[in-house]
């Protein structure tokens, strides 16, 4: 186990068609945003050039997915986000984990 505690979130989004680079810079802005946060680990944006309507953000933090909810949940960047991404998506699937182990430039953390 990771100590302290990590979450990480997990994003997949279904993009309406014309609206990714609109997204994206919603995104971009929210992570610079997070970025500055001191639970903040890292975050990662991918798009997949076989599906181009569907981007995944996974996000890495310290903490738990309570701690989480509680700090970055009431942040009006994320409120405001929340808000502004709504109308340029189909859908967006949400998964929250337990890291157990990173490898690379942010671990071991603990």
């Amino acid at each position: 186990m990771i100590h302290p505690p990590c979450c990480s979130l997990y994003l997949h989004y279904v993009v309406k068609e014309g609206k990714v680079d609109e997204l994206v810079s919603h995104i971009r802005t929210i992570l610079d945003a997070c970025a500055g946060e001191e639970d903040f680990i890292t975050a990662v944006l991918h798009r997949t050039p076989e599906r181009p309507l569907e981007l995944t953000l996974y996000e890495l933090w310290r903490g738990t997915k309570e701690t989480f909810a509680k700090t970055q949940g009431t942040r009006p960047y994320r409120k405001a986000y929340m808000e502004a991404s709504k109308p340029l998506v189909d859908t967006v699937k949400v998964t929250w984990d337990t890291p157990l182990q990173i490898w690379g430039e942010f671990g071991p953390l603990g």
